[in-house]
Formats: C-alpha cells, sequence, structure tokens
C-alpha cells in the first residue's frame, strides 16, 4: 500500500478503561483495523495528477466510512472510489451523509452459455476481428461513446476532455492487447461503425466496451455484437460470461438481458472529493 498508514483510537483488548495503552500496542491495533481497507490507485493518480483511492470493503457504517475518509485526507487523497453493497443499510446513508456523489449503479450481468438455446439468428451485419489496418479513429470515437453513461462522464467534477482521455487510452490499451484478448468490429465500407472488446474474468468470458456509432443504431449491430461475443467465448471453452455496465444504460441492460443476460448483483459506486 503506498503512503503511510494513518491511526485511529481503539482501546486494545485487555487495556482498562480510562488508561491508555501503550503507543506500540496502539498502533499495533489500528493497523490491524484497518489494513486492507482501502488502496491507492497509482495508474489512476498518475493520469488524473492527484491521489486517488478506492475503498475496498463494501459494507461500512457512518463512523466506519468517516475514520477511512478521514485516514485519505491526511494521506492527501483528493478522490475516492467506493463501489458499496447497494443491499447494505448501513451503507447508503453513511454515503450520503458524508458528501459521496452516486456516480454509478454498476450492473454485473451473468450468463451460463449452456443454457443458450440455438436459434436461427441471422446477423444484422459481418463481424471481424479488429485489424491495424482499420481506421483508429473510427475506434477512438466508439471507445468515447460506450462510456457515455459510465461515472467518469456523469461526475461534474470530472473535466470531459479527462473522460474523452481516459477511455481514447482505454480503446488503445484493448487494440494493443493489453485491457482485451481481442476486438470485434463491424464496417460499413472502411468505416468502423461497431465494436466489442472481449477478455476474461477468472473463469468467465467478459464483455468490456461495446458500442454502436449513432447513426447505426436501431439495425440490431448491437445484438450481432452480443452473440458474436459469445460464440467466440464458447469456442475458447468458456461455460460462463459476464458483462458490466450502468443500471442508467437502458439500451444496454435491454440488449444483455435479450440476449440472455441476467443481472447478477449491483453495487452502488460514490465518488468522494475530499
Amino acid at each position: 500500500m503506498a503512503g503511510k498508514m494513518a491511526l485511529f483510537v481503539i482501546v486494545p483488548q485487555g487495556a482498562c478503561r480510562g488508561r491508555p495503552a501503550s503507543e506500540q500496542e496502539w498502533a499495533a491495533t489500528q493497523v490491524k483495523e484497518h489494513m486492507g481497507m482501502y488502496r491507492i490507485l497509482d495508474w489512476d493518480t498518475d493520469f488524473f495528477g492527484f491521489r486517488v483511492a478506492f475503498i475496498t470493503a463494501p459494507r461500512l457504517d457512518s463512523e466506519e466510512l468517516a475514520r477511512v475518509l478521514s485516514t485519505l485526507r491526511e494521506e492527501n487523497v483528493k478522490l475516492v472510489y467506493w463501489p458499496s453493497d447497494s443491499t447494505s443499510r448501513s451503507s447508503q446513508p453513511a454515503a450520503q451523509s458524508l458528501g459521496g456523489f452516486l456516480a454509478d449503479k454498476k450492473t454485473t450481468f451473468f450468463i451460463d452459455f449452456s443454457t443458450i438455446v440455438s436459434t436461427q439468428f441471422v446477423p444484422a451485419a459481418a463481424v471481424e476481428p479488429y485489424q491495424p489496418s482499420m481506421r483508429i479513429s473510427d475506434l477512438e470515437a466508439l471507445g468515447v461513446q460506450s462510456g457515455e453513461y459510465s461515472r467518469f462522464a456523469v461526475d461534474p467534477r470530472i473535466p470531459r476532455k479527462k473522460f474523452v482521455e481516459l477511455y481514447t487510452t482505454w480503446i488503445h490499451n484493448c487494440l494493443k492487447g493489453m485491457l482485451a484478448d481481442a476486438v470485434l468490429v463491424i464496417r460499413d465500407g472502411e468505416s468502423v461503425v461497431g465494436m466489442v472488446t472481449l477478455g476474461s474474468k477468472g473463469e468467465r468470458g467478459e464483455i468490456g466496451l461495446i458500442a454502436v456509432d449513432g447513426n447505426y443504431r436501431g439495425r440490431e449491430y448491437g445484438e450481432t455484437l452480443v452473440r458474436s461475443a459469445q460464440q467466440w467465448f464458447m469456442a475458447r471453452g468458456f461455460r460462463y460470461g459476464q458483462v458490466v455496465t450502468q443500471q442508467a444504460n437502458v439500451p444496454a441492460c435491454n440488449l444483455y438481458e435479450k440476449c440472455g443476460y441476467s443481472i447478477e448483483k449491483v453495487d452502488f459506486y460514490y465518488h468522494f472529493w475530499l
């Protein structure tokens, strides 16, 4: 963990009330309690130019969250991400009372590929693997379009240009094979008008970024891309799949459900600006 670990007052077990423990005992208890509660995100810190942290505990009450935020403030952190458990009765009031901005209702969709019934689905367009000779500017534009509902786009304190830069960098890293195992595209002539990035998370085949150019929506290109992705995963031995999107992105949620996915969980993703 980057930086020093800040400490909080908790009386160690066995210590008498009203009597402070030794400095060593006091420090040991605090480090033990808060070890693993958060981590500094080096990539995000470099990208934004200020310290960014991620709270790892999905359930915290107001007192616990306040302590973690106080620690991070002392660590000179400016932005904190917290994917909280949406079912927790204490976490949501805690986040709201401490100034959290609800940036995303992060929705994970899951599918068991063995449940897919073979149909006579006819692709609406030809799908092919990305080739370096294809126009990179088209892929960059699609990468940005894929993130229009993301927390980086909806948080008003994140400049638009940083959001665009983030998703442009993301698609570049996918095309280089750093963040994706494959990229499938739909073209109209020389123009790339749809794309989906494919990778894995654990034992699951995972759809990353997906977008269809605004001028080509309503033609079932999105469904064609998702079903092509499913075929790609199954051909490589994946039994399960997932895709994560924003609950606010209703067209995407409807698309995944149409293609056999169902909601597995929803995390309320908060941003705290310190």
